[in-house]
């Protein structure tokens, strides 16, 4: 049984005095772990790091800090914050707690013009300076000796910064789309107070469909939102940091056409976390019981960081479906292997494609459903005079009209 957390309604607004100390800390460990012979340094300094975390994630709310940025009167249709920032703020204690028991000093490394072999950045303190500043946000490892593949290599051109901005603003709009149409057909759930995907109006195969429907809308929202902040991140780092394209390679790689659960988790999602799941949950889980163990392992931590991010919506929580989506994924993935092992034969083709879009809608329809009904849906990204997805499903609608 999982623990009790506390009340979130609790939690006072965010205040940078509050957060600095918890993002100095941090930088101080990405330092730490960048310099050799640190470790009772980092031993140290994790403890402050973890306690400043867990404060920070369960009595700050960032909704209420953005409202009143914002100056708005309710940070009740910004909740969708909170799960990020409950999330992330966890996600800097357990990857703090990587960086103290590190076998060898992290190391940049540095890919010039006509080079094949990269060479490690010599520790000079400026470059300690700024490579610990790449390494506060790096998710990835792009350029890094932790990564397992620090310099990817694309099949195609890199984007110009052009067709980045182009990118950015098409995933933006499908995301408000997405969105503006669960509203449209699920009114229910655009209420902070949460509402379900299934209709109790309607008789049971309806009520079915609407909700699947609306997963889908609500896969495509995540898929897009996701992929948008990364094109916003892309154009911070080339325009503004003066980064080269390979240092920002594709995130994603068309997850609709995985024709696996194994295909769509491992290449085609986006891999943000990947080295934070192999850490915490695929290597343990690994050790335990083999490769099954490494792929629950993985989905494990995934489920909790998941779980703990729905918390902060301050509605509520329920493991069963913002975690247990997760464990029924890699309880597919491991179904897959178990097949492959028997008959020799991957899953693939097109039975592989239904079997993916059965399994993750299916259980992708009652994990939206958790999060509908703990408000997460129900959240203002912008006005709604500007809104491109709004007004694209209103024009279409007033046409057909």
């Amino acid at each position: 049984m999982l623990p009790n957390l506390p009340d979130p309604s609790l939690r006072q607004p965010l205040t940078l005095t509050a957060v600095i100390p918890l993002y100095l800390c941090y930088y101080a460990m990405a330092v730490l772990a960048i310099l050799p012979n640190t470790f009772i340094l980092k031993l140290s300094l994790l403890p402050f790091i973890v306690w400043q975390a867990w404060t920070c994630a369960v009595g700050l709310n960032f909704s209420m800090w953005l409202a009143q940025s914002l100056g708005l009167q309710s940070a009740d249709r910004l909740n969708f914050w909170n799960f990020l920032f409950v999330a992330s703020t966890l996600f800097m204690a357990l990857r703090s707690f990587e960086w103290t028991f590190i076998k060898r000093p992290l190391r940049k490394y540095e890919l010039q013009k006509d080079q094949v072999t990269p060479v490690e950045r010599p520790l000079y303190v400026s470059n300690v300076l700024l490579d610990a500043f790449d390494l506060f946000f790096n998710q990835r490892g792009i350029g890094w000796s932790w990564s397992s593949n620090p310099f990817p290599r694309e099949n195609t051109l890199p984007l110009s910064i052009a067709s980045v901005w182009a990118k950015m603003l098409l995933k933006f709009t499908a995301f408000d789309t997405s969105l503006y149409i669960i509203h449209r057909v699920c009114p229910s759930v655009n209420n902070p107070e949460g509402g379900s995907l299934f209709d109790p109006t309607l008789s049971l195969l309806p009520r079915t469909a609407l909700a699947a429907f609306s997963a889908i809308c609500g896969g495509v929202w995540v898929y897009a939102f996701v992929d948008s902040m990364y094109h916003i991140a892309t154009l911070i780092g080339r325009i503004i940091l003066r980064q080269p394209a390979w240092q920002w390679p594709r995130l994603t790689h068309r997850p609709w056409m995985a024709t696996s659960i194994q295909e769509f988790w491992s290449f085609r999602w986006h891999q943000s976390l990947r080295h934070f799941f192999i850490i915490f949950g695929a290597r343990p889980g690994g050790a335990l019981l083999g490769k099954p163990g490494a792929v629950m392992g993985a989905f494990t931590v995934s489920a909790f960081i998941h779980y703990i991010g729905v918390w902060g919506l301050g509605n509520g929580i329920e493991f069963s479906t913002s975690g247990g989506f997760f464990l029924l994924m890699g309880l597919g993935a491991v179904m897959e292997g178990a097949f492959k092992q028997a008959t020799g034969l991957r899953v693939q083709g097109w039975i592989g494609w239904s079997w993916m879009m059965l399994w993750t809608l299916v259980w992708g329809t009652f994990m939206l459903d958790g999060w509908a009904r703990r408000g997460m849906l129900a959240n203002d990204f912008l006005p709604d005079r500007l809104r491109p997805g709004k007004m694209l499903v209103d024009s279409i609608i007033t046409l057909i009209e």
